[in-house]
């Protein structure tokens, strides 16, 4: 009761602005914290009127900072480790060569490591692959539209890590393939897993000038 009345001989004291400018200030973080609460609410929660209704707008908010996953509390958490390698078709003054395959993954990773504030970018890779196998058949034959969009938007995230690779030669074509390699188990567990990688490969994607962002050099 005292803290409260001292509290309030305190906000009495200030000036008229000083008060005004902190009850605004109070309102804004208010509406913030319940406007994100309420996104995150309805973003999590099962499909109704209102999360129907505003998907899209609930969806730009939420991703990819505030995105929420419930992988850690499920029956059988993620037991394979997944990296994705790319290579390219290149043509340079000495004719046209295949590359070695590239850990993307890799690079990734080793960009965001040791940063307090790491870039999201990782993530690029690994939703886009996700999506990429839930969108196509077992021939790697698109189901739908989104299939087809994600076979660009995976291959520009590519280019855009492989562009700075092969100065003064022209990437013609690129490929990708997923290595996924099982987690060891602990030592205390009588099972054993290969710890040898697994490996899909996708079609070679022909690259034109319209799969570089705009300004970069092909």
């Amino acid at each position: 009761m005292v803290d409260e009345e001292s509290a309030r001989g305190r906000y009495a004291q200030l000036s008229l602005f000083s008060r005004v400018l902190t009850s605004v200030t109070a309102a804004v973080v208010a509406v913030l914290v319940v406007v994100h609460v309420g996104a995150v609410f309805l973003h999590l929660a099962p499909s109704n009127v209102v999360s129907e209704r505003y998907d899209e707008a609930i969806d730009d908010y939420i991703r990819p900072e505030f995105v929420q996953n419930w992988k850690l509390f499920a029956p059988e958490p993620l037991y394979v480790n997944r990296a994705i390698h790319a290579r390219a078709e290149i043509s340079a003054g000495d004719g046209i060569r295949t590359t070695e395959w590239i850990d993307v993954t890799a690079t990734d990773i080793a960009a965001t490591r040791g940063h307090l504030l790491p870039s999201h970018t990782r993530n690029q890779l690994r939703k886009g692959w996700r999506t990429y196998t839930a969108s196509h058949d077992d021939n790697d034959q698109p189901r739908n539209l989104t299939g087809r969009l994600i076979e660009q938007y995976l291959k520009r995230v590519v280019l855009m890590r492989l562009s700075h690779e092969f100065e003064g030669a022209a990437i013609e074509r690129v490929q990708l393939r997923s290595s996924t390699t099982r987690v060891p188990e602990p030592e205390w567990s009588t099972k054993r897993v290969s710890d040898v990688p697994s490996y899909q490969e996708l079609p070679w994607w022909p690259v034109s000038d319209e799969d570089f962002p705009a300004g970069s050099v092909r």
